[in-house]
């Protein structure tokens, strides 16, 4: 991995900002635990920077998709409790117990196998994952989540029947139908089934817009931490929440273009008049969308457009002037009383905005402030 520390482009995160939108989750959620998805480096914001940030403003766990994640954390000194959401081969069951790390568990028979594999004195948790509807993973069936909970029961040693879940599907547009169908099935698989110490459901649409109807009491979250609202303002606005991120760098080149000249490659733009162009040393292979022509920067809190298609390592912006090299360049957050925020970019570009963040190429650097 190469971060190029030698160029003015960088990622500022904020962790006052992450703080308030935790503080946002708990008022409307009423959660008393929450585990914040780091997932896919920390939704491409940073792993360990945005780990350290949510634990430090509140948030009691983590939850990643990858044993490789935890382990990171675990190596850079992370003592708070790690979830692991997706699957994972039960030959790593030591490797979890003993990194006590919460496995998600979607069937007996990887519960027998894990059995064979754990030789340590340090139990497995388990969190058993339900499929209610989502399709992705876990038990479908009553009767083998019963039999899976006696199996962890009867060998306290070796397993602690830490946690109960499920995953919707959609629980943050305005069309309910499913996501009812999917509480009612969560009912029906686990009402009178022993309660583990983690009863964990709702994910950011549910706790944000269904906070009534399930269990809140422990929440796994990312997107709307992130400053991302879940329904992208369907639901509600998402002024409630404040930017994380603030993408910024510099001119590197200024020059004067005159007209009909076509500029990067294809020459998909040609100016209509003479005009002001700059370079920004930022592109595709930093992890932004190429669909962003057109899209602006902000440069002294005015628009400046991007032209021509987005090059690997730059991309080139109309200037309202003769501007000076190393002038400041703001491609998400605020530059005067103008904003550009992650939704912006998806509203033009199609692409969601935890989509687009994730593409954050590891090459940009990142940095918590405040």
């Amino acid at each position: 991995m190469v971060v190029a520390q030698h160029r003015p482009t960088r990622l500022l995160i904020s962790q006052q900002a992450i703080a308030h939108n935790l503080a946002v989750v708990r008022q409307v959620s009423g959660c008393r635990t929450i585990f914040m998805a780091v997932k896919d480096n920390a939704y491409g914001f940073g792993l360990l920077p945005v780990s350290r940030a949510v634990l430090a403003g509140g948030a009691q766990g983590l939850a990643v998709a990858v044993l490789d994640e935890a382990l990171v954390l675990r190596t850079a000194g992370i003592k708070a409790p790690i979830l692991i959401m997706s699957l994972l081969d039960a030959q790593y069951a030591q490797a979890c117990a003993d990194q006590q790390v919460i496995v998600t568990v979607a069937s007996l028979a990887w519960l027998q196998k894990a059995q064979h594999n754990l030789t340590g004195t340090a139990p497995l948790l388990v969190s058993l994952g339900l499929d209610t509807g989502m399709g992705r993973i876990g038990y479908r069936d009553r009767a083998e989540i019963e039999e899976s909970i006696r199996f962890l029961q009867q060998h306290p040693t070796q397993f602690t029947y830490q946690g109960l879940m499920t995953h919707f599907a959609d629980s943050d547009t305005v069309e309910t139908d499913y996501f009812h169908r999917q509480v009612r099935r969560w009912h029906a698989l686990t009402d009178g089934l022993p309660q583990p110490p983690m009863v964990h459901v709702a994910n950011s649409g549910a706790a944000m817009y269904h906070a009534a109807e399930v269990p809140t009491d422990i929440i796994r979250i990312g997107t709307v931490v992130y400053g991302m609202e879940p329904s992208e303002g369907t639901m509600r606005p998402d002024n409630y929440l404040d930017q994380i991120e603030r993408l910024e760098s510099e001119l590197i080149m200024v020059k004067h273009v005159p007209a009909g000249e076509g500029l990067s490659y294809g020459h998909t733009y040609v100016t209509p008049t003479a005009e002001w162009v700059g370079t920004i040393p930022i592109g595709y292979g930093d992890g932004l969308s190429r669909k962003l022509k057109g899209f602006p920067v902000l440069i002294q809190g005015k628009k400046c457009p991007i032209i021509g298609n987005l090059t690997m390592d730059a991309l080139m912006v109309r200037l309202p002037g003769p501007l000076p090299v190393h002038t400041p360049v703001t491609l998400l957050g605020q530059d005067g009383d103008q904003r550009l925020t992650l939704t912006d970019m998806a509203q033009h570009t199609g692409i969601a905005p935890w989509e687009l963040s994730i593409r954050f190429a590891e090459r940009l650097p990142r940095k918590l402030v405040d």
